[in-house]
């Protein structure tokens, strides 16, 4: 793993639980299936989780926790990406999303934005493949938390700094 999400796992219970909780379920292989996930298993973690799957190029939100649904300021469940979140956003959630999708690997990602109620907020987020052949991504499970208000007073990646739409991604 890289430093910054070395760190942020180490003090978010939130994300480092559904991080094991995934590598408990591989088996022996690169990604679990959407079947090895079981909610009842991790009812702490249900606000925070999000299932996301890749319909015809788009990303539709399958699941979203009603911490995500706060945050985010409206429900998502059920909806694409390309109907509710802004162009630039947009671009850098579609941009990680693909790279799970690519990679297939888990990636954690920090970033900060305005909510649709003006609200800055610092979220941090595992996004974790799944597969039902063992080998193409098939679905997204992935968790979130929130810092409201927050501002980040530290460098994220050297001299970068953080900035609206845009943050930090690492591979895990």
């Amino acid at each position: 793993m890289g430093e910054i999400a070395d760190r942020a796992l180490a003090q978010d219970k939130v994300l480092s639980a559904l991080l094991g909780y995934w590598r408990s379920k591989r088996a022996g292989r690169a990604m679990p299936r959407r079947a090895d996930i079981e909610p009842t298993e991790i009812p702490q973690l249900l606000p925070h989780l999000q299932l996301v799957d890749r319909v015809d190029g788009r990303y539709r939100y399958r699941l979203a926790g009603t911490a995500i649904v706060a945050a985010y300021g409206s429900e998502l469940t059920g909806r694409f990406v390309d109907e509710i979140i802004p162009p630039p956003r947009r671009a850098v959630a579609e941009g990680h999303y693909d790279a799970v999708y690519q990679a297939k690997r888990p990636i954690f990602v920090r970033n900060k934005y305005t909510t649709t109620r003006d609200i800055d907020i610092v979220a941090s987020r595992v996004i974790l493949p799944l597969s039902e052949d063992g080998t193409t991504v098939s679905m997204l499970v992935m968790a979130q938390t929130f810092e409201y208000g927050a501002e980040v007073r530290a460098a994220i990646a050297g001299d970068a700094v953080l900035a609206p739409y845009s943050g930090v991604a690492e591979f895990i």
